[in-house]
C-alpha cells in the first residue's frame, strides 16, 4: 500500500518538474518578445504624443549637456569650436543646431545666463531669440558672420515704408506684362503638356527623364532603381491635388537628392528599395516597362508611356506603406530644413529609426542635427518615441502575467509534493 501511495506522488513530481523547466526557457522568450515589439518597431506610434516629445526633449537636453568636457570652465571653449567649425564647413543646420544648443551645452551658469537672456527679448520667434543670446559668448566679429550665414534678420524698431511701385513710361510702348514671382522671361521649357516652372516638376524631374531612365532599366541598368521608381511614383501622384500628395512630392525629392548623393545608408538603401518594390512590383513593372518601350517615339509620348506603365503597375497596399514613411520624411524636412532632412537621414536604418528621427526633429528641431553630428546613429536612441498598446501588445503582456502566475504555482506544488507538512503530534490525554 506504501509503495502505491508513492508512486502518484512521484509521477506528478516529474510533470511539475517538466512544466517548471519548459516556463523557465518560454518566459525568457515571451518577455524578449514584448520587449522587441515595444521599442524595435511594432510598438513605435506613426504619430507621437505629446508626452513622449517632452520625455524626448529631456533626454536631448541632457545628451547635449554630456557631449562637452565634464569641467564646466572647458565647456564653452568646446562649443565654441563646435560653432566655428560649422562656420568654416558653411554648414548651416549644423551651426542652427549648436546655437540652439547653446543653454544644454554650454553647462550650469552659462546656459542660464543664455536662458534668461533668451526670455528677456521680446521680437522675434523662440529660436531666433535663443540664437541671439547664444551669439553673445562668441567673438564679434564670429557672431557678425554668423548672422551673415545663416540669414539672421536684425529686428527693426520700426516699419520701412516700400516706395511706390513706378508706373509704366509712356514712351516704352505698351505696358509691360506681369510676371509672376521666381519665374524669368523666356523660360518655357514643356514636359509633358505642362510647364517645367510647375514646383512639382522642379522637384521630381521631367517625363523626359522618366523616359531616359526608362531606357536604361530596361537596358539593365539597375544602379538609380529607388530614384528611377520613386520618380514614377512622384509624378504619378503629381496628378492628384490633395495637398497630402504634395508632402510625398516633397518626400521624394530628398530621398531621390539623399540616394543621388549617397548620404543613406546600405541598410535604409536596402528597406527603401523593398518599400518601392512592393509599391510597384518588379514582376508587373518590367514587363509593362519593355511594352512602352519596345516603338521608337519621341521623348514626350515614350516618357507618357513609362508613366502610364507605372500608374497601372502600382500596387495601392505596397503604397500605403511607402506613402507612410514619406510622409514622416516630410514632416522631418517641415521641423527641421530639407538639408538638415538629408542628415538626419544618413543614420537611419530601417522604418523605426525613421521614426525616431521624426521624433527627435519634434523635440528638438535643429539641435537634433547637431546631435547627429555628434553621436551618429547612437542620436536615434534618445528618441523616446512610446508603445502603441494594440491589441498584439495586450495579447503579449496577459501571456506574459499568465506564464509568471503558472510558473509560480508550479514551484509551490513542487514544494508541497517535496517538502510535505509534517502532521501535529498527538498530545497525550490526560495527566
Amino acid at each position: 500500500m506504501a509503495k502505491q501511495r508513492k508512486q502518484p506522488t512521484k509521477q506528478a513530481g516529474w510533470m511539475l518538474a517538466v512544466m517548471f523547466n519548459s516556463l523557465l526557457i518560454l518566459l525568457p522568450v515571451i518577455a524578449s518578445n514584448t520587449v522587441k515589439k515595444a521599442y524595435t518597431g511594432v510598438g513605435v506610434a506613426e504619430q507621437p504624443n505629446v508626452d513622449a516629445i517632452m520625455q524626448t526633449s529631456e533626454r536631448m537636453s541632457d545628451e547635449l549637456r554630456a557631449l562637452g568636457p565634464s569641467d564646466n570652465d572647458r565647456k564653452l571653449p568646446f562649443w565654441q569650436d563646435k560653432v566655428q567649425q560649422s562656420l568654416e564647413d558653411k554648414d548651416v543646420d549644423a551651426l542652427r543646431g549648436y546655437l540652439l544648443a547653446a543653454p544644454a551645452m554650454l553647462g550650469n551658469d552659462l546656459g542660464k545666463q543664455v536662458r534668461a537672456r533668451a526670455e528677456a527679448e521680446s521680437k522675434g520667434t523662440a529660436e531666433e531669440r535663443t540664437i541671439r543670446a547664444a551669439l553673445q559668448k562668441v567673438p564679434e566679429s564670429v557672431a557678425r558672420s554668423i548672422e551673415y550665414q545663416i540669414g539672421m534678420s536684425q529686428p527693426q524698431l520700426e516699419p520701412v515704408a516700400e516706395p511706390p511701385a513706378p508706373e509704366a513710361s509712356e514712351t516704352a510702348g505698351a505696358p509691360a506684362e506681369p510676371v509672376a514671382k521666381g519665374e524669368e522671361v523666356g523660360e518655357v521649357l514643356q514636359a509633358g503638356g505642362r510647364s517645367e516652372l510647375d514646383w512639382r516638376f522642379k522637384l521630381l524631374g521631367s517625363y523626359g527623364d522618366l523616359a531616359g531612365m526608362s531606357q536604361r532599366w530596361t537596358g539593365g541598368d539597375w544602379s538609380d532603381a529607388i530614384v528611377f521608381k520613386l520618380t514614377g511614383i512622384g509624378l504619378v501622384q503629381q496628378g492628384i491635388s490633395d495637398g497630402l500628395s504634395d508632402a510625398h512630392i516633397r518626400a521624394v525629392s530628398i530621398v531621390k537628392s539623399a540616394s543621388r548623393s549617397k548620404r543613406l545608408t546600405p541598410q535604409f538603401t536596402e528597406y527603401l528599395d523593398n518599400l518601392t518594390d512592393a509599391a510597384v512590383p518588379m514582376s508587373v513593372l518590367n514587363p509593362a516597362l519593355e511594352a512602352a518601350n519596345q516603338d521608337l517615339a519621341t521623348t514626350e509620348v515614350r516618357g507618357a508611356r513609362v508613366l502610364a506603365a507605372f500608374e497601372q503597375s502600382i500596387d495601392p497596399a505596397g503604397l500605403a506603406r511607402l506613402e507612410g514613411d514619406l510622409e514622416q520624411i516630410d514632416k522631418i524636412a517641415a521641423l527641421t530644413s530639407p538639408s538638415a532632412t538629408l542628415t538626419l537621414l544618413s543614420v537611419v536604418e530601417d522604418g523605426t529609426d525613421l521614426r525616431r528621427a521624426r521624433m527627435l526633429a519634434e523635440a528638438g528641431g535643429m539641435q537634433a542635427v547637431a546631435l547627429v553630428k555628434e553621436r551618429g546613429h547612437d542620436a536615434l536612441r534618445v528618441a523616446d518615441a512610446g508603445v502603441r498598446w494594440d491589441g498584439s501588445m495586450v495579447l503579449e503582456i496577459m501571456s506574459l502575467t499568465a506564464a509568471g502566475m503558472l510558473l509560480f504555482w508550479v514551484a509551490l506544488s513542487t514544494l508541497r509534493i517535496y517538502f510535505p507538512r509534517r502532521p501535529a503530534k498527538a498530545e497525550p490525554i490526560g495527566t
